[in-house]
């Protein structure tokens, strides 16, 4: 931890100095802190102080090379505010140096999927914070995953139009660790590799991510769409692919988001299907209804409150229990 504290304190001074030893460079130090109280659970008293977002320490710089040529990198700490304890991956968030061209960036490291970045982060009312989030349904419970460690990456904006692609290194069971930062969906014979585009023009947004995770069976696409009436926005998902065992999922979210006051009323159905490879039996593996109002306090500080009704035929065959939650909470960006 020691070693820890002395590099952060290191990488505060390169920034503090940066603007004036290199006129055409420049370094930000970024973060986020979310603490609330929430419960989350079937009827059992676990109100715990808990964050509805992941709280965060970043690094992010760029420099001017010339004839339109950029350098830049970025990387981004996760820790638990309420304890203190550093994730077991330092740079969980994001870890990766780049070139940017008038044609895109291209960069190595670790970094989110295009299909999430483009396709399914969008599609959640929440942004796949608190409570009330929508992954479950957002990556077909576990089929995609939200990023990826040793990935080349291409990024590229078009007057509108965003498009994505990534490629990493497939991984050993051996070599997923807790320290490692390889998920699971690394692990297998493939290559993982992600494709995605977003096209946004006036009120209307449209994209589409296709996942191609490391085991052979696994494959997720989603197709979003949003449309912003400015007194609502409506936003829509839809999902599909296969899961390890080849299983059939399908997942669908409509969200609202509508401007009331400081702050913002967000509100979703979500559900995610499975249909048997064998026997073809169908299950809802997800159901849930959400709904929350974020009050902005400044454009840096924001105070939630949200309350989620879950049931999961799957798991809770029998009992089919509904799980209930609620958080209440602030977050500060800086």
């Amino acid at each position: 931890m020691h070693t820890m504290k002395k590099s952060l304190l290191a990488l505060a001074a390169i920034a503090a100095v940066s603007g004036s030893a290199f006129a055409q460079s420049s370094v930000t130090i970024y973060g986020r802190v979310d603490q609330g109280v929430a419960q989350y659970s079937e009827g059992v008293k676990n109100v715990e102080v808990r964050q509805g977002s992941a709280s965060r320490l970043g690094f992010r710089g760029v420099e001017d090379l010339g004839g339109g040529l950029k350098a830049f990198f970025q990387f981004e700490h996760r820790f638990t505010p309420d304890d203190g304890v550093a994730n077991p991956v330092f740079w969980d968030g994001k870890s990766f140096v780049g070139l940017r061209t008038t044609f895109g960036d291209f960069y190595l490291g670790r970094e989110d999927s295009a299909a999430y970045a483009l396709s399914q982060a969008p599609a959640d009312p929440f942004g796949t914070d608190t409570v009330a989030q929508n992954t479950t349904i957002l990556n077909g419970r576990g089929i995609a995953t939200t990023r990826y460690a040793n990935s080349v990456n291409y990024r590229g904006t078009f007057s509108g139009l965003t498009v994505g692609a990534q490629i990493s290194e497939r991984a050993t069971a051996a070599e997923q660790t807790a320290t490692s930062g390889i998920k699971a969906q690394q692990v297998g014979e493939d290559r993982p590799y992600s494709l995605a585009a977003s096209y946004t023009g006036g009120p209307i947004t449209v994209g589409v991510g296709f996942e191609n995770p490391a085991n052979e069976n696994a494959k997720w696409t989603t197709i979003n769409a949003a449309w912003d009436f400015k007194v609502v926005k409506v936003i829509g998902l839809y999902g599909f692919g296969n899961a390890n065992n080849d299983d059939e999922r399908r997942g669908y979210i409509l969200g609202l988001t509508a401007p009331i006051g400081n702050g913002e009323l967000k509100t979703s159905y979500a559900m995610l299907e499975n249909e048997a490879a064998v026997g073809g039996a169908k299950t809802k593996l997800d159901k849930q209804f959400g709904i929350g109002y974020h009050y902005a306090l400044s454009k840096r500080t924001t105070i939630y409150t949200d309350v989620v009704n879950e049931k999961n035929d799957a798991v809770r065959a029998n009992s089919a229990l509904k799980k209930t939650g609620w958080d209440i909470g602030v977050k500060h960006n800086f």
